[in-house]
């Protein structure tokens, strides 16, 4: 229920927004728009965990239902301060981020990500069951370094992909 609202609150967003042109319907289009956006995003994650010397888990035994890792990776130094004293706090020269897992009793597993630098997001994602149901990438943020952000974009599992300002509909075959 609430992914479906989140869907259409999803979708009446990307229609509200002033747009300069229709909506592209061209598969092939639709279909890298969203391929690129899925691998900036795993580009961003991946280059984020591998550089976090900090993190923490709740996951301390098994059978836990809601799982929280989180961590700090330290672009500037990329090692611990000399004082000891991890930083738990968001800088904006660090990349904090978050991933909740959730095991529900019926057999799915819901999955949240979020990647922030200081006080802006840089990536927020859902998955259910491991596929992506939701993908947000809202800035094109480029001034971290290691990590190159090209575009921004939304991606909905219901066919809808924003990359950039061009707005997209994936043929239901491709979702």
């Amino acid at each position: 229920m609430f992914y479906r609202l989140s869907g259409l609150l999803a979708l009446l967003v990307l229609l509200a927004a002033p747009t300069h042109a229709q909506l592209i319907t061209d598969p092939a289009r639709a279909a890298a728009a969203r391929d690129t956006l899925l691998q900036q995003a795993a580009q961003l994650r991946l280059h984020t965990e591998q550089t976090s010397p900090i993190f923490n888990t709740n996951a301390r035994a098994r059978g836990r239902r809601r799982v929280v890792v989180q961590g700090i990776s330290h672009q500037n130094s990329g090692t611990l301060p000399n004082d000891g004293v991890r930083q738990t706090q968001w800088a904006p020269d660090n990349i904090a981020w978050r991933h909740v897992t959730r095991y529900r009793r019926d057999g799915r597993v819901q999955e949240r990500y979020r990647l922030s630098a200081g006080h802006q997001i840089l990536l927020n994602e859902r998955r259910l069951n491991g596929a992506v149901i939701w993908l947000s990438v809202p800035v094109a943020y480029t001034s971290v370094p290691g990590m190159v952000v090209r575009h921004r974009g939304l991606f909905l599992r219901t066919g809808y992909v924003m990359l950039d300002k061009d707005q997209y509909v994936l043929p239901k075959s491709l979702q």
